[in-house]
């Protein structure tokens, strides 16, 4: 079957995060120029045939197999900007409603949040992809691949301990609460700045509400900027006017944008919240993390 990914949130916007050894990784669909890369990271992969019989022992049988998962796969990469292709994540649709999974960490990165990382973009992808189910085999003795599906949301089909779990994710569930739209849960008393006003004044707001970010909106209250604490630790921009100082280069959603793409946007991005706008590019409203945590407190 045929996948887009244009509308994905992972295709346009790469997950960025920093892993446990404080290194920068990339989390990304899959190019046509990364194809080798990928076959090098399971090449490279020690021991051979270490889950399931995977990767394949012979070189010959493993670049098939690496090739076969880039012709029927979705697929998903985490890169280091250092060391290359780090880990790897394919989406195999089963029919229209279920999709089976694998996720696969070079040995020399394990341990350290990347497979966490891949699991959760993949899910959010399969979300994207309308699935409802995601399906996926683990080995009994791997607790560490155990723990990550677990703490991600996956359950055992049977708690009968055999050499491989069969472990599955119910989307129906996970999209009963993320697929609402961010209008139903965002801060809609916002508190935002004029492109006139002087960064003396913002300090102040900043200072006295607790704020940590304003939106900057113009006499329409069209968004124009963002203007945070950060702009403000330089003394010099004190005296300057909020448009001399802000970000121009803001990332903002329609108030029908579902909540499970604005949790993307979130880790994807490392921001802390979002302004919202209405049909006509106007300001209405400001979403944050705390504002989808009490979304969840209010459900049952």
């Amino acid at each position: 079957m045929s996948i887009d990914l244009s509308r994905t949130t992972i295709h346009n916007f790469p997950h960025a995060f920093i892993n446990k050894k404080a290194e920068a990784i990339l989390i990304r669909t899959l190019e046509a120029k990364q194809h080798r890369q990928l076959t090098e990271m399971y090449l490279a992969y020690e021991p051979r045939s270490s889950f399931a019989g995977l990767p394949p022992i012979a070189d010959e049988a493993c670049v098939r197999w690496v090739e076969e998962m880039i012709e029927n796969a979705v697929n998903l990469l985490a890169v280091s900007f250092e060391e290359g292709v780090t880990g790897h994540a394919a989406l195999f649709p089963i029919d229209e409603q279920d999709c089976e999974v694998l996720v696969v960490v070079s040995p020399h990165h394990q341990k350290i949040g990347i497979g966490t990382e891949l699991t959760r973009c993949l899910i959010q992808l399969a979300h994207e992809l309308d699935f409802d189910r995601m399906k996926l085999n683990v080995e009994a003795r791997n607790h560490v691949a155990r723990h990550v599906y677990e703490k991600c949301g996956f359950h055992y089909n049977s708690r009968h301990l055999r050499d491989e779990l069969d472990m599955s994710l119910d989307l129906e569930t996970y999209r009963s609460g993320l697929d609402v739209p961010v209008r139903e849960i965002m801060n809609r008393s916002v508190v935002s700045v004029r492109q006139d006003m002087s960064c003396r004044e913002a300090l102040k707001l900043f200072v006295e509400d607790g704020i940590a970010t304003l939106p900057v909106v113009d006499e329409k209250n069209r968004l124009k900027g963002i203007l945070s604490e950060t702009d403000l630790l330089v003394e010099a921009n004190i005296p300057k006017k909020v448009s001399e100082v802000l970000t121009r280069e803001v990332v903002s959603i329609q108030e029908g944008y579902p909540v499970a793409n604005v949790i993307s946007l979130f880790r994807s991005r490392k921001l802390r919240c979002i302004p919202v706008l209405d049909r006509h590019m106007k300001l209405v409203g400001v979403v944050g993390r705390r504002d989808i945590l009490a979304h969840y407190l209010k459900r049952p």
